[in-house]
């Protein structure tokens, strides 16, 4: 038997498998969740694969800065339909209009992988830990498609490749994007965790704005704990970009409070009525255990881009070498007493 005929017979019995979970979950619902779950893993499977010969033929034409965007898109496009979403987006516009610039979102969960093929403009990519280079399919996407990755266990590379993210964003007039509060939050209310300062402290010395952007609450459509993955519509609002120029490292703790408040004002507002009532002790209870557990097992097997990524260099344009070493040590001591690292794309969560 050829090998194509063993990867469509493969490939049709998973199909198989995951429309029968879908069917059964009419019946009992978990079994709905893990097939659409399943679904949503080999949508992303097979667009990071599109993603990765599209790169080479974009870099080929000089549009390497649109290889994120098309894969981002496309994902989005092929996995929307399947699972039920909708997904509708405000001020769009800001993100087309305004680059370089550092975009930043509020985290809830794995499903924020899918939104951000929605979000990504185009010319922008991402932040992520150099081990995630390795991955099949999305690492392998991720490398030639512009990803900035960074050694967190090497401080000098850390810094080059921040450096080297910098002078891309100057050449390439492109964006990047980062999650500030550095892992997800897996609220069922509108709230997010403190913000860490990585995105700030990148934007402050580049002089880039900042433009956040705001993902209403979705427990209602997807709820892991719960195993809650049904049809529904998630809102999200592009803010008005925040300006850096004149600011220097004693601005950053003021530019991430103020940011934060305009974030949690407007989530609040664009979020589900039922979203927006108190969560049980109960449910609260197991959104702590959720937030501050260790990592699952093959969890480093997709990450996402998260702020702690960055290490946080405190860096201005007037730092110097012994400045940039205390702040990574800095970053680091905080990285261990705010939350554990368990971020992640999309993966099979075996934590119960």
């Amino acid at each position: 038997m050829a090998a194509s005929d063993v990867v469509l017979s493969g490939l049709g019995i998973v199909i198989a498998f995951t429309m029968s979970l879908n069917l059964l979950g009419l019946i009992y619902r978990p079994l709905q969740f893990y097939g659409k779950f399943l679904l949503c893993f080999l949508s992303m499977c097979t667009c990071a694969s599109y993603g990765f010969f599209a790169s080479i033929l974009l870099s080929l034409i000089g549009k390497k800065g649109l290889s994120q965007w098309t894969a981002g898109r496309a994902f989005t496009t092929l996995t929307c339909p399947l699972i039920g979403l909708k997904i509708d987006m405000k001020n769009e516009e800001i993100l087309r209009k305004t680059r370089p610039a550092i975009i930043i979102a509020n985290h809830q969960s794995e499903l924020d992988v899918l939104l951000l093929g929605r979000i990504f403009p185009k010319y922008c990519s991402v932040t992520a830990k150099s081990s995630l280079k390795y991955v099949p399919f999305l690492g392998w996407f991720m490398m030639i498609s512009g990803t900035v990755f960074i050694d967190r266990q090497n401080r000098g590379k850390a810094i080059k490749a921040l450096d080297g993210a910098i002078n891309a964003m100057k050449k390439n007039n492109q964006c990047v994007f980062m999650f500030p509060e550095g892992t997800r939050s897996y609220f069922t209310q509108p709230d997010m965790l403190s913000f860490k300062r990585g995105a700030f402290h990148l934007a402050i010395q580049s002089g880039f704005p900042i433009i956040p952007v705001v993902i209403s609450n979705y427990s209602h459509v997807f709820n892991f704990r719960k195993r809650i993955l049904q049809a529904g519509t998630i809102d999200i609002q592009v803010l008005d970009p925040v300006t850096t120029e004149g600011l220097s490292s004693e601005d950053v703790d003021d530019l991430v409070e103020t940011t934060r408040i305009k974030m949690l004002k407007v989530l609040k507002e664009i979020s589900p009525k039922a979203a927006k009532e108190p969560t049980s002790d109960v449910e609260a209870d197991d959104t702590t255990l959720l937030s501050a557990s260790g990592t699952a097992n093959g969890s480093d097997l997709v990450g996402t881009i998260d702020d702690d990524d960055v290490l946080e260099p405190r860096i201005t344009r007037d730092t110097d070498a012994s400045e940039i070493s205390a702040a990574l040590s800095e970053s680091a001591t905080e990285e261990t007493d705010l939350t554990p690292d368990v971020s992640k794309v999309i993966e099979l969560d075996n934590r119960n």
